[in-house]
């Protein structure tokens, strides 16, 4: 029987999240110069990321300025106020940190983009994954964070395994998996990809919504909007981006001209009186095109729908296309 190996679990999972995180990470980018430009206070934008917070599975978010000195973050110390931090180039000083130094050096219209693999970081030795990416409006640093709680820290030694693994699969109660260095049950390991890819990209609705939110406030055009919409399809792995009405007209996209929104007889799903999402399912059509993934988030207080879709490798352990190694090791 053909098994599939805890190091393409690790790596495959590794891979999704950097991806993901790349996406989030640039939205915010876009986010923070957009509030900044219509004049809100480091107050109002770090209550902006609390609320994302609190509705998602992000857990950190850090923005520098010119020098690397954060001054919005979500990570408060224990007397309640934003922790303060300032990234170093020094490698010595900040094994973890100093890695994403160089986006200071980044121009704004450089997109560049710093992945991690999770480890220990410096403030508190916890083990974060982050991924980081440059400044679209002047030099800065904007990472996201995510937290790896979990026992199985051993995992970290050993060259095959990541620990973002064994997070995400005590997390979906499939801790058992991890219980040799194979396995043949490729369908609990896809539903685990697949619950997480679903999650992050519910993040990454999160902002978009707050972006949007801050562009009318600021009585941006259209065309503008969709330019920025654009910019970040382009510099992520997001492939589409849809704003719709509840009757699911498209009123913004990243796609010029517009198209139809994807799945609208899911609409009727959508429970109006709360934040609602619809996870619709992965998606390969034809030997021609990408498979895909398709997340549906509707906002109750700006009354719209945020579709958001990514397009799968067929590497990818979340892609109906992928296929086990034809030999068992």
């Amino acid at each position: 029987m053909s098994q599939l190996s805890l190091s393409v679990i690790a790596t495959g999972l590794d891979r999704l999240l950097d991806e993901q995180m790349t996406g989030q990470a640039r939205i915010a980018a876009h986010l923070v110069a957009a509030a900044e430009d219509h004049g809100h206070s480091p107050e109002e934008i770090i209550s902006i990321f609390e609320k994302i917070r609190k509705k998602t599975v992000l857990d950190e978010l850090w923005v520098t300025d010119s020098e690397g000195d954060v001054y919005l973050t979500t990570v408060r110390d224990d007397d309640g106020t934003p922790k303060k931090f300032k990234f170093s180039e020094d490698s010595n000083i900040q094994p973890q940190a100093s890695a994403f130094f160089p986006l200071l050096s980044a121009g704004v219209d450089s997109d560049e983009c710093i992945t991690q693999i999770a480890q220990t970081r410096e403030i508190d030795w916890d083990i974060f994954k982050y991924v980081g990416v440059s400044g679209i409006d002047k030099p800065r640093i904007v990472q996201v964070g995510n937290a790896l709680a979990f026992e199985e820290q051993g995992l970290l030694n050993n060259s095959y395994a990541s620990p973002v693994m064994t997070a995400a699969l005590a997390a979906f109660g499939e801790v058992e998996l991890l219980s040799s260095r194979y396995t043949s049950r490729v369908a609990e390991v896809r539903s685990v990809f697949d619950a997480v890819l679903t999650k992050q990209m519910v993040v990454q609705a999160g902002l978009i919504d707050a972006l949007l939110s801050v562009t009318e406030a600021a009585g941006w055009s259209v065309a503008k909007t969709n330019s920025h919409l654009q910019r970040i399809v382009k510099t992520t792995p997001i492939a589409e981006i849809e704003i719709a009405t509840t009757g699911g007209r498209v009123v913004l996209s990243s796609s010029v001209p517009y198209g139809k929104l994807r799945y609208l007889e899911t609409l009727d799903e959508i429970n109006v009186d709360v934040m609602d999402i619809v996870d619709h399912p992965t998606t390969a059509h034809d030997e021609e095109h990408a498979a895909e993934k398709t997340v549906t988030v509707y906002s109750p207080s700006l009354a719209r729908i945020v579709q958001i879709t990514t397009l799968l490798d067929d590497n990818s352990l979340v892609s109906p296309r992928f296929k086990l190694p034809e030999e068992a090791p």
